[in-house]
């Protein structure tokens, strides 16, 4: 069976953004009145954040990291320094189990970077942090992309980006096969009139030999509420999209415009269903930095204000870490063109069709990056602010959102006391919480074990039959690099539903027998609509597709069969990602 379900109009997933330092997203902001970053390194600042959050209806708290300086700007790492961008940095870890004891649904997603880890240790680390937040534990899984990060961690240079991956790929399936298969459930036995505590016969050695690991033993924590931790991802290129698409629960990604977005979306499920996996148990969540005030206007002067605090050397500083372009030297006042290189004549034109009235400067580019970084951002009343979600949840087909901040506590505070009762009025959030806490994959997926067309499910105790269900999921026909797809939406009379579930099922025998046809796979949206992703190698692939059988078939029967005519629309699956205003 091909079709998934999902609800006409889910909860979205709600996390915030954050960093264990003073300036993430937002640099020049630690100068804003009224903001209290500068008491990252209390424990009591990160309590109080977690409770603001969890009163906002916030479902985690995510946390950024980075192992080095932000030293392209320049050659060196005065300008963060001087500017506390993203240093001096916290471990994301060591504040979990304080905000968990001190909230009850909030969960918590820390960013760790696996390749500086060994999976044997750090399998027990999550465990151990799992067991002490009653399962409200995720991890965001990096690689680091940092050459300061790799001369200080024992490497002569950073590892090579697609080693990195294959390394990430194996360091997974040894953790799965800890936290999965090394305890049965019941090896646990606590039996005080025999004396006996855990079973040994009930725990098992992994035996794992690989290419970059060798795991003989077994895992030392016992079964935590959900044995693998939430899995969160972030990767941009294309082996970090396939790697995502493999291994993560929900991806984090960035763009201002929900249109241009929707093409990363479309194909990251794609992804998922070429690994077998039904994929919309893929979630998408785009961050976004709002800026919200009781009216439009007042939020507009909020936003003057924050601009009047951005420092040019500290946004130059982030950009210069995250795109490799040094811009020390430039005249902040004049255009970006006074350099010269293919990189930033890319960024130039990135930046002209986020406002292409605009004469970008290293002043204005360090103003917009002050307000979520490269992200999207929103000003405006709580009503403004839930249109524009709201246009990327229709738009974007994105799951939820990643709310980074300006200020703390500020922009969380006014999220909670603004926008909250806008969302839960509009019932995208719910107004009650669960009576009894939830896990984090149990907020998501309604169930605290990974599901079972995930891939580390075939590492659980007795997986053959796990296997043998994902096998009948979504199909893969080849292999070959996909380069255009097609996206198609169909609405069912209510008395003819039955019958288009059965003309999608036919229609997999023709798309499998198309040439150029390299994907395909429906899905349902809600009680009577479905959808259709095919992929193809070439626009030819696609227009014979359309021309075709398929598409034949479909108009013959449309009338008697569809509610409306069926909407069509074109993907290109490999278009750069462009950046639009985010306002």
């Amino acid at each position: 069976m091909l079709i998934d379900q999902r609800p006409t109009r889910p909860h979205i997933f709600l996390s915030a953004f954050d960093m264990h330092c003073v300036v993430h997203q937002n640099p020049g902001m630690w100068r804003y009145p009224g903001d209290q970053t500068h008491n990252y390194k209390d424990i009591e600042y990160w309590i109080e954040l977690a409770r603001v959050l969890e009163q906002g209806g916030f479902d985690a708290l995510f946390i950024a990291d980075v192992l080095g300086f932000y030293d392209v700007y320049g050659g060196n790492r005065d300008a963060a320094l001087r500017t506390a961008a993203q240093a001096p940095v916290g471990d994301p870890l060591m504040t979990i189990a304080a905000m968990s004891a001190a909230t009850t649904h909030l969960s918590f997603g820390a960013t760790v970077s696996l390749t500086y880890e060994l999976p044997y240790k750090f399998a027990k680390t999550m465990t151990t942090l799992d067991h002490l937040t009653k399962g409200r534990v995720a991890w965001n899984i990096v690689t680091s992309y940092q050459q300061s990060a790799a001369v200080n961690l024992g490497l002569d240079t950073q590892i090579a980006h697609d080693e990195r991956y294959n390394m990430a790929d194996e360091f997974m399936e040894v953790c799965y096969k800890l936290w999965e298969g090394s305890w049965e459930d019941d090896a646990v036995r606590r039996d005080v009139e025999t004396g006996l505590y855990t079973d040994p016969s009930k725990v098992h050695d992994i035996r794992h030999a690989g290419k970059y690991y060798k795991v003989p033993g077994a895992h030392l924590c016992e079964p935590s509420p959900q044995r693998t931790p939430f899995l969160f991802q972030a990767g941009a290129s294309a082996r970090g999209r396939k790697f995502a698409a493999r291994h993560a629960e929900a991806v984090f990604l960035i763009g201002t415009n929900p249109k241009d977005t929707r093409t990363v979306v479309d194909q990251y499920r794609m992804l998922a269903a070429e690994q077998g996996r039904d994929p919309r148990s893929l979630k998408i969540i785009i961050m976004l930095t709002p800026i919200v005030a009781e009216t439009d206007a007042a939020a507009q002067e909020k936003l003057a204000l924050i601009k009047s605090r951005a420092q040019v050397d500290a946004a130059l500083a982030l950009w210069g870490g995250w795109t490799g372009i040094d811009l020390s030297g430039a005249d902040p006042d004049k255009p970006l063109d006074q350099f010269q290189g293919d990189g930033i004549r890319a960024f130039s034109d990135m930046l002209t069709r986020v406002d292409s009235e605009l004469v970008w400067t290293p002043r204005r580019l360090a103003e917009w990056l002050c307000v979520g970084g490269m992200s999207a951002s929103c000003v405006g009343s709580p009503r403004t602010i839930v249109d524009h979600l709201e246009e990327w949840l229709d738009v974007a087909d994105v799951d939820g959102f990643n709310i980074a901040r300006v200020t703390n506590y500020g922009t969380f505070e006014d999220f909670r006391d603004l926008i909250t009762p806008e969302l839960r009025r509009r019932g995208l959030i719910p107004e009650d919480r669960p009576a009894r806490p939830q896990t984090a994959r149990e907020r998501v997926y309604g169930q605290s074990r990974l599901r079972d067309d995930h891939p580390g499910a075939a590492f659980k105790v007795g997986a053959a039959q796990a296997s043998a269900r994902r096998s009948a999921g979504p199909v893969t026909l080849r292999t070959s690099p996909r380069n255009v797809g097609l996206l198609v939406t169909l609405k069912a009379k209510p008395e003819t539903k039955e019958q288009l579930e059965t003309w999608l099922h036919d229609m997999q025998q023709f798309a499998e027998d198309e040439a150029g046809t390299i994907t395909w796979y429906a899905f349902q949206i809600d009680d009577l609509t479905y959808g259709i992703y095919d992929t193809f190698l070439s626009h030819e692939g696609r227009e014979d597709h359309i021309h075709g059988q398929i598409v034949k078939s479909l108009r013959t029967l449309q009338h008697d069969m569809l509610e409306s005519p069926p909407d069509i629309r074109p993907l290109d699956l490999l278009s750069v990602k462009s950046f639009a205003p985010g306002h």
